[in-house]
């Protein structure tokens, strides 16, 4: 494609909209059918994560009355979202469709995966080297003081030591 730079750029930003706008759709979709509130979905998302496992913990986290809380984990409970709390027990444990909305929220089931492996090898090798490229220009910006990028969220995205 021999296109001028404003051209290219132009389309680049348009196919990448286009992109997110198809995957934004995608994981939405979950959500939708849940028919959930914000907090209801607070409290399934902040389980499925794994960074609240007991009820005490939550009502700590989420600052409401346990009165208020058990009320949400019991209708939570009654729709499939969490396994029932054994007496005695303060685990909670999320269900599977609780996980699946975890993975719709986290993007962690990236069915662009499957398009990419479909893709031509050429256009798929292309797709690779453009992305490459595009990430050594992040990486050398946010390196160099003054980049666009920060230097603090560049070293949040490197691999643990």
């Amino acid at each position: 494609m021999n296109l001028p730079t404003d051209e290219l750029l132009q389309q680049y930003f348009d196919d990448r909209l286009a992109l997110a706008k198809f995957s934004f759709a995608q994981r939405l979709d979950k959500f939708l059918d849940a028919n959930l509130t914000m907090h209801e979905l607070r409290i399934i998302l902040l389980v499925a994560s794994g960074a609240v496992t007991e009820k005490s913990r939550l009502i700590a986290l989420v600052q409401l009355p346990p009165h208020s809380v058990d009320a949400t984990l019991g209708g939570l409970i009654e729709h499939g979202y969490l396994a029932p709390i054994p007496p005695g027990s303060q685990r909670l444990t999320p269900t599977d469709e609780a996980m699946d909305l975890f993975d719709a929220a986290a993007d962690r089931r990236d069915v662009t995966m499957d398009m990419l492996a479909d893709l031509a090898p050429e256009d798929l090798s292309a797709l690779v080297q453009g992305t490459q490229a595009l990430r050594r220009a992040m990486e050398e910006d946010a390196q160099r003081e003054g980049g666009l990028l920060s230097a603090g969220v560049f070293q949040q995205m490197q691999p643990a030591s």
